[in-house]
Order: structure tokens, then C-alpha cells, then sequence
């Protein structure tokens, strides 16, 4: 098999064969055992990762140094002032941080992460 580097293209039929394990594992358990009808995916449009990777000081020049991490988590009670939907409490969702290869270690204190994805469901 030829090796392949992370990040590369994927067939379609990989991509939904990735999907349906992941709603038919992971989402099925979780309404088992949660009963929670948890998320399946989020959106996020091209401006709001332009402006994440913009505020972490990605440039055209030197955009082959940055990248994009994905961190799970879970919408809490407590959003801290941010206009989450109350039906979103409870459910998956994703957090998006830009990180480039020159910082091995992020400033855990002053991290840029966004949240501005529209999670399906509640908000499909």
C-alpha cells in the first residue's frame, strides 16, 4: 500500500463509508446510552477559517507554516456570554484553532479558537 500523508484526498466512497460508521457507532451509543440525538456535523464558511488563520498571523507567504486543528468538546450550560442556541447544550461540537509548525507549544491562555459553526442537528 502507498504511504500517505495526512491531510490528503480521500476517495467519496471512503468518506461516506467513514460517515455511516461514525452515525451508526458513535451516534447510536450516544442516544443509547446519553439519549441525546447529538450532532453529525457542523459548517463553517470559508471567511470565518480565513479569519481564524488571519488572527493567528497567517500570511499568503508563509501559510505553508500554519495549519488547522480540530478539537471535540461539548456545548456546557455555561456559555460565558457567547450566543450559543440553548438547544445546542449538551451536544458535540467542534472547536477550531489555527496552530503553525514554529510553536511547539500553544499559550493555553491565549488561544484563537473559534466556535461559529452551525451544528445539524439542532440547527440543520
Amino acid at each position: 500500500m502507498a504511504e500517505r500523508k495526512p491531510g490528503s484526498p480521500i476517495p467519496t466512497s471512503l468518506y461516506q463509508a467513514m460517515k455511516d460508521e461514525y452515525q451508526q457507532k458513535r451516534l447510536n451509543l450516544i442516544k443509547e446510552q446519553l439519549g441525546i440525538d447529538d450532532t453529525r456535523k457542523i459548517w463553517f464558511s470559508k471567511k470565518t477559517i480565513d479569519e481564524l488563520f488571519k488572527a493567528a498571523g497567517a500570511t499568503e507567504e508563509n501559510s505553508d507554516k500554519f495549519g488547522l486543528e480540530i478539537h471535540y468538546g461539548v456545548v456546557p450550560e455555561d456559555r460565558q456570554g457567547v450566543p450559543i442556541p440553548d438547544e445546542c447544550v449538551g451536544l458535540h461540537n467542534v472547536i477550531l484553532t489555527a496552530t503553525n509548525d514554529d510553536s511547539l507549544e500553544v499559550d493555553k491562555d491565549n488561544v484563537i479558537a473559534y466556535d461559529n459553526g452551525a451544528m445539524c442537528p439542532p440547527l440543520c
